[in-house]
């Protein structure tokens, strides 16, 4: 499954960039996910518990950040398993400054799903990821903006 995209960030380049490496905005953003912790600098481990169709499972597994270049891009490494299946992807992520104090993030990346998930359809999965990064985006954008009247 391929996963490409863009949303705009009303915050600077680094305050975007340091809340997507606070796992307590990520797990607040994120559908699902239960627990998420920071094991260190570029590894997390986390709990998600999903639901596609018919089938519903918990998955556990780590994100590894590498290729970080901060405040301007990196690479997310994922790798879950579960009841269901398993998830494996790599995802790209550029944040561009684009100067009046907001920042587009580019992110292109593909996963593999396999087991009884990959079972309910491309179509299936690909609709509930893209409802997945909606819901993301939109509560980062209420961490961002509560974070950033605060400085």
């Amino acid at each position: 499954m391929k996963v490409e995209g863009e949303h705009l960030f009303k915050a600077p380049r680094e305050v975007v960039y340091e809340m997507f490496n606070d796992p307590n905005a990520l797990g607040a953003a994120v559908p699902g996910l239960q627990k998420m912790t920071k094991i260190d600098a570029s590894h997390y481990e986390a709990t998600l518990g999903i639901r596609v169709g018919p089938v519903s499972a918990n998955f556990s597994g780590t994100l590894t950040l590498t290729d970080e270049v901060p405040p301007e891009k990196v690479t997310l490494i994922v790798e879950g398993k579960g009841g269901a299946g398993f998830v494996k992807g790599v995802g790209h992520v550029n944040f561009e400054d684009l100067g009046d104090k907001t920042t587009m993030m580019r992110y292109v990346g593909e996963a593999n799903i396999g087991g009884t998930l990959a079972s309910v359809g491309q179509r299936m999965i690909d609709s509930v990821s893209k409802s997945i990064f909606k819901t993301a985006f939109e509560k980062l954008d209420k961490i961002l903006e509560e974070r950033w009247q605060q400085k």
